[in-house]
């Protein structure tokens, strides 16, 4: 099977003519779903969103189709859109490697790269943060740029980034006088920025438990930690909803309190 070049004209569904197209098939089971999916997706040139019922469907959908687009010619890229397994008004974010993995996919998106993606329908319902913010809080650092270790820290924090003596997380960053340790959202490793004078001068990966560097790169991507604006005309819109949702004494609610002083509470998502 790893060998083979699956021929993905068995099914030879019609080509959408336009976004926005709908096509249908029936009885299409098991692995077919992939395979007709799979075959659209390959004749577009944008990106295409699967529906999926349940996580668990999601899950092996997402499985057959990596298998699929794998051996195939001018395949979109599968990428996986996490649910944020919470509860509306639970006292608690989702995990930092979810939200990690959750803003590399909508920084793609907000780049308008090619992608395949499988979503179940809660997922789908949940609110998503804008492009312009994750555009606009995204920095891409390359050896010998020029970058004033104050201006990133207050850059990194207006993103979400918690300042710790020690990275070990998604969302943390460390300030040692000509050295930055960083784990970026949506990346899989942790990097530490050395600097001579306000010039980047090595770009590493480097292990959070040991904190052992491990090879160079040439750049890297910031993404935002989190994927609530908190920006001025954000707190404002927030205040106003607020207010038109909930007949309560906003004095004494911890979270509206936070996020009027630009703070990001637990389970403010």
């Amino acid at each position: 099977m790893d060998n083979a070049r699956f021929n993905l004209q068995l099914i030879q569904p019609a080509k959408p003519q336009r976004a926005g197209d709908k096509i249908q098939w029936g009885n299409a089971t098991g692995t077919a779903a992939a395979l007709a999916i799979a075959e659209v997706a390959c004749q577009l040139d944008s990106s295409s969103l699967v529906i999926a019922p349940n996580m668990s469907e999601a899950d092996r959908l997402e499985q057959d189709l990596e298998e699929l687009l794998r051996h195939t010619d001018n395949a979109p890229a599968l990428v996986h859109f996490s649910d944020w397994e919470t509860l509306p008004y639970d006292a608690f974010s989702p995990h930092q490697d979810i939200i990690s993995a959750r803003m590399r996919t909508l920084y793609q998106l907000a780049q308008h790269k090619r992608c395949l993606i499988v979503v179940t329908a809660a997922t789908l319902m949940q609110r998503i943060a804008p492009a312009n913010y994750i555009l606009a809080n995204s920095l891409v650092v390359k050896i010998g740029d020029t970058l004033a270790p104050e201006q990133l820290q207050n850059r990194l924090v207006s993103a979400g980034y918690h300042k710790v003596d020690s990275v070990f997380q998604h969302g943390e960053f460390a300030l040692r006088g000509a050295l930055v340790d960083i784990f970026p959202m949506g990346s899989d490793d942790a990097y530490r920025i050395e600097l001579f004078d306000n010039e980047v001068d090595t770009l590493r990966t480097f292990d959070p438990e040991s904190q052992r560097t491990i090879k160079q790169v040439d750049s890297i991507e910031l993404l935002p930690a989190k994927e609530c604006p908190l920006d001025n005309q954000s707190v404002a819109h927030f205040k106003t909803r607020w207010h038109q949702a909930f007949d309560v004494d906003h004095r004494a609610c911890p979270v509206y309190q936070a996020v009027t002083h630009g703070q990001s509470p637990a389970g403010v998502e």
